[in-house]
C-alpha cells in the first residue's frame, strides 16, 4: 500500500475525524477504560477540524497520510505553542495531535509526518517543539525518543473520567537548517 503525505484541505475533514476517533481507540485501548473510548464522536471531531481549517494559523501545519484509494489513515497538526501546559513544554511550537491507524504503523509514515511539520515550523523560525504523550504509552515514547525527543516534565489530569499522567517531549529544530 502506497501512502502519500500532503497538506490537509477542507474536503478532508470527515476523513481526519474518522482517523482521529479510530486512532484514539487503537492508541489508547490499553490505557483508558473502554467507556471513555466508546463516547468518542466523529461528528464532534469533524466540527473541531472544520474550525481548525476555517481559521488557519499560517505558522501551523496540518498534514494527512492518505492511501492511493483516498483513505486518510493518519494525520498530524503542529504550530505555535498554545495555552495548556505551555510553560511546562518550554518550547516555541507544539505538536497538537498525531495519529496513525494501527495497520499503517511502523512503515515510516509517522517519521514523514513529523518531519513535514518540523520543517514547516523551522521555516517559520520556530526552533523548538514540544508535545505531550501518555506516560504509560511506551511505544509512542520510544518513537519520540528515536526522533531525538528529550523527555521532560509530567502532568496529571482527568481525561474522560480517568486520571492519567502525560510526559512532555521536546525537540530542537535548529539542526534542520
Amino acid at each position: 500500500m502506497r501512502i502519500r503525505i500532503r497538506d490537509a484541505v477542507e474536503a478532508d475533514v470527515e476523513g481526519i475525524a474518522k482517523a482521529h476517533v479510530q486512532g484514539w481507540r487503537e492508541s489508547y485501548k490499553d490505557f483508558l477504560r473502554p467507556d471513555a473510548l466508546v463516547g468518542l464522536s466523529v461528528e464532534e471531531r469533524m466540527q473541531m477540524w472544520r474550525r481548525a481549517l476555517a481559521e488557519p494559523e499560517p505558522r501551523a501545519r496540518l498534514l494527512v497520510a492518505e492511501t492511493n484509494d483516498g483513505e486518510i489513515v493518519g494525520f498530524i497538526r503542529g504550530g505555535p505553542i498554545r495555552g495548556k501546559g505551555a510553560e511546562l513544554l518550554a518550547s516555541e511550537a507544539e505538536i497538537f495531535a498525531i495519529y496513525l491507524l494501527d495497520r499503517v504503523k511502523r512503515q515510516g509514515i509517522g517519521r514523514k509526518l513529523m518531519a513535514g511539520v518540523f520543517h514547516h515550523l523551522a521555516a517559520h523560525n520556530l526552533r523548538s517543539v514540544g508535545l505531550w504523550v501518555l506516560k504509560d504509552n511506551l511505544e509512542a515514547r520510544r518513537f519520540y525518543e528515536a526522533l531525538g525527543g528529550i523527555a521532560g516534565p509530567e502532568q496529571s489530569f482527568d481525561l474522560r473520567g480517568q486520571m492519567v499522567t502525560e510526559i512532555a517531549y521536546r525537540f530542537e529544530l535548529a539542526s534542520l537548517d
